[in-house]
């Protein structure tokens, strides 16, 4: 008799091969299949226990003809973070000039991680 409680369909994407993972939750804890790394069983963990992803948008910006300018994080956040992220991101509107890599939101509800331009705008 199995203890599997419940199982996963994942596509790791750590490197092109893209390998089909099926990880199982027990009680024991995760048993991951399909990988033919090791990369593989660190992505199926981090997805199913601790998702992570990263976001990029545009904001409108004040002073300057270009009506956009694009923002991304600068590193990636809890899942559950992306929507009170994007809301914050929202109230946005920078000055012209701004620089790419400049920090628009540093530590962005506490996440520590920044919104940053992606590019300058004059």
């Amino acid at each position: 008799m199995s203890d599997s409680l419940s199982a996963d369909r994942l596509t790791c994407i750590l490197c092109p091969v893209g390998c089909e993972l099926e990880v199982r939750r027990s009680e024991r804890g995760l048993d991951v299949q399909g990988h033919r790394c090791e990369k593989g069983i660190g992505f199926a963990t981090e997805e199913v226990l601790y998702p992570k992803r990263n976001l990029a948008t545009s904001v409108p910006i004040e002073g300057s003809e270009t009506r956009l300018v694009s923002v991304r994080l600068s590193d990636r956040v809890p899942r559950e973070m992306i929507f009170p992220i994007l809301r914050e991101i929202a109230k946005l509107r920078p000055v012209a000039p701004v620089r790419r890599g400049q920090v628009l939101i540093a530590n962005v509800l506490g996440t520590g991680v920044d919104v940053m331009a992606t590019r300058t705008v004059g």
